[in-house]
């Protein structure tokens, strides 16, 4: 089992999961004086990230989270959860000033880190992946990790963690939104041919509202942990 940032999983499969994420608190004063206002510079990083084939990508309004997620589709819409589409997102007005995004290519996140360091827009900007990947996309960019943060596993009673696959659908979200249960549930419902793979995955995305599941990657979990019935 491998993890990165908060995930768990096989190398092979979190080899296709990369979080970009720029977290900006507009009450710091210093954040306000590079070249020009934050807002703008907040819009272009989204802009720019949706470029990319993003299958996750989300902003913070004074009103409510936008949120984009690769296969919810509006009919899917339930309780709090609202989808946007990638144009509401990177045309918005009214950016407070957090991004998240996620990507399943690495060759797209070295074109993202090329225009982001053309751009230079003055913010923090997080990747989170394999450490063999994420090094190699920053050098392939031309560009330096400046800090590096790693997850030391998980300690404790680790027999009462869920099992795989259900650990590696539910640490997507790193503020453990996503219950376990939720997830066993889904996946029977695939099992059953009630749900679709894909359907199971955006139900699961939704809970996350910070909006860093990877839909693509938790179909895939799915669909190669479940018999599906014709």
């Amino acid at each position: 089992m491998t993890h990165t940032h908060h995930r768990r999983g096989s190398k092979e499969s979190l080899e296709k999961d990369f979080v970009v994420l720029a977290m900006i608190d507009p009450a710091v004063k210093a954040q306000h004086t590079y070249n020009e206002p934050l807002v703008g510079r907040v819009k272009r990083f989204l802009d720019i990230c949706g470029r990319y084939n993003p299958v996750a990508l989300a902003a913070r309004t004074p009103d409510r989270r936008l949120r984009y997620l690769k296969g919810w589709k509006p009919n899917m819409d339930s309780g709090i959860h609202r989808v946007a589409n990638l144009r509401e997102i990177t045309t918005c007005e009214d950016i407070e000033g957090i991004g998240h995004a996620v990507y399943t290519n690495k060759e797209d996140v070295v074109s993202l880190l090329e225009e982001l360091r053309a751009a230079d827009l003055g913010l923090s900007i997080v990747v989170s992946g394999v450490f063999e990947e994420v090094f190699d996309a920053c050098k392939m960019a031309g560009i330096e990790p400046h800090t590096v943060n790693m997850s030391l596993e998980t300690w404790g009673k680790t027999d009462l963690l869920p099992k795989s696959p259900v650990l590696e659908l539910c640490t997507m979200c790193g503020h453990a939104m996503i219950a376990p249960k939720l997830a066993e549930t889904l996946m029977d419902r695939v099992t059953r041919g009630v749900t679709t793979p894909e359907e199971a995955a955006v139900e699961l995305g939704k809970q996350c509202t910070c909006n860093i599941f990877n839909t693509v990657r938790a179909a895939e979990i799915i669909r190669s942990n479940t018999i599906i019935k014709a």
